[in-house]
């Protein structure tokens, strides 16, 4: 007895040793329904000392904290525990068992019968088995290589989330950079409406202009106010985003966080297109996700046609059994009697099974996982076709809002002159009111162009390096954790 205690005492840590699964739970327990009552962890997304931050910084917080990407570390290992689960089916099963159990029989009304017996058996049996398939027609090497190519697969997936990241962060960061010039050329042209409107107000109280001119740069000055409203919105919503992003459980960053300036023109000319896209087509993950797959489906079809093997496995086994039996003799017998006797026992065999016929089970397997492989080569060439697309698109976007920030900086500085020469002639009074008008939201229109361009330009380098897969940050850490 005490070796069966010992035994099941061993058999029950196990068990509980490998349900056992440690890992970092995100900082919002999934129980939480109110943000008010939240319960506050103490994990700290944002240092507070952090006054400035740049996209680097925002885009290392985000490989760190964001919980979907955090998610695709724990898909990638669940891949490959399916992996080792396959490794499993090259060694033996081996199985032990115990059965104990207690007879009792106490005859009653009895009648016409010179001796009935009561009698009272226990009998406990232990046994241990092993069976190993020897030959299955390759299955088991066939499905280890499938579960090893669909980890790989979803390792590809997890890259893919943190390039898509990564050009997340990126839009976000430099949508907040928008917000604010955005937010800064309607202040300066509020400034601008400001210094008219009170220039022509003294005017008018001086009978030297007509109410119509205050109420013009009056109507200027809510026109950008109205802008600068917009723009605040703007603002708060790219905030909202990036901390999203970056895995802030507020979703949002605080109002006195600085950010890095929008780019200036870059000089730095884009090296031949085919050499991008070549880099594409090595490094892409989500292409070679389907890549992977495309191994994953071949050896799937192998593993169909295993099935039309026979199948020769081993076993062996061993058991031990104990019977105690207690008889009382009544009805002109007396006495009792007791027997005991251990018995044990030992066998070994092979077994061969070949599957003739199943009513087509095993064709139609084939033909599925054969379709399943046709399907998973188009996959690959659409995920080529669009790779090629991407990385095209961006080189273009790239080149064309260097082009358009070149030309909106040279005609920014043609309209400040132009704006400064109109308002002069107007205070002269050799203008009229409605080319200073026009002259200011051609200037207004020439910095918003400007910084438009601009910020393209710096979401076009994003999606250039997105399409390429040439941004590594968070790569050695990744492979880190494998």
């Amino acid at each position: 007895m005490k070796k069966q205690f010992l035994h099941l005492l061993g058999v029950s840590v196990l068990v509980v040793t490998a349900g056992c699964y440690n890992y970092r739970p995100p900082q919002l327990p999934t129980e939480e329904d109110t943000y008010s009552n939240r319960k506050h962890d103490a994990r700290v997304v944002l240092p507070p000392e952090i006054t400035l931050l740049t996209l680097q910084k925002a885009q290392e917080i985000a490989l760190t904290n964001n919980p979907d990407f955090e998610s695709r570390y724990f898909a990638v290992r669940a891949a490959w525990s399916r992996y080792n689960q396959s490794i499993g089916a090259y060694f033996p099963t081996i199985s032990v068992s115990n059965n104990f159990s207690q007879n009792f029989d106490r005859p009653t009304d009895i009648s016409n019968l010179t001796s009935v017996n009561s009698t009272d058996k226990v009998a406990n049996s232990m046994g241990l088995t092993a069976s190993w398939t020897v030959f299955n027609g390759l299955q088991r090497t066939m499905n280890l290589l499938k579960a090893k190519h669909e980890a790989l697969g979803e390792e590809a997936v997890r890259d893919d989330s943190r390039r898509t990241l990564l050009l997340s962060v990126a839009e976000a960061y430099n949508s907040i950079l928008l917000a604010i010039e955005n937010n800064r050329i309607a202040k300066t042209d509020k400034d601008f409406q400001l210094a008219q409107l009170k220039d022509t107000k003294y005017k008018y109280e001086a009978g030297a202009s007509p109410l119509s001119d205050v109420l013009n740069f009056q109507v200027k000055v809510n026109d950008a106010t109205n802008k600068e409203i917009s723009s605040e919105y703007d603002y708060n919503a790219s905030r909202y985003a990036l901390a999203e992003l970056m895995g802030i459980p507020e979703s949002t960053l605080s109002d006195d966080m600085k950010y890095s300036p929008v780019d200036a023109i870059s000089d730095e000319p884009l090296l031949d297109i085919n050499i991008y896209l070549d880099n594409a087509l090595s490094n892409r993950p989500d292409l070679r996700y389907y890549r992977e797959l495309l191994q994953a489906a071949k050896y799937q079809v192998y593993s169909k046609w295993g099935a039309f093997s026979p199948t020769v496995s081993v076993y062996t086994g061993a058991g031990y059994t104990t019977n105690a039996t207690y008889t009382d003799y009544r009805n002109g017998n007396t006495g009792a009697s007791r027997s005991y006797y251990n018995n044990r026992n030992y066998n070994w065999g092979v077994n061969a099974e070949w599957v003739l016929f199943n009513g087509g089970q095993r064709f139609f397997a084939l033909r599925e996982a054969q379709a399943m492989l046709a399907k998973a080569e188009y996959n690959v060439a659409t995920s080529w076709i669009q790779v090629v697309r991407e990385v095209r698109a961006a080189y273009d976007s790239y080149i064309q809002n260097v082009k358009k920030a070149k030309l909106f900086q040279e005609t920014q500085g043609l309209v400040t002159k132009q704006r400064d020469l109109v308002e002069e002639e107007y205070k002269a009074g050799n203008k009229e009111l409605t080319r200073l008008n026009e002259a200011q939201r051609d200037l207004v229109e020439a910095e918003t162009n400007l910084v438009i361009a601009l910020v393209n330009v710096m979401n076009a380098k994003a999606q250039l390096e997105a399409a390429t897969n040439s941004n590594r940050m968070g790569v050695d850490q990744a492979d880190g954790e494998k």
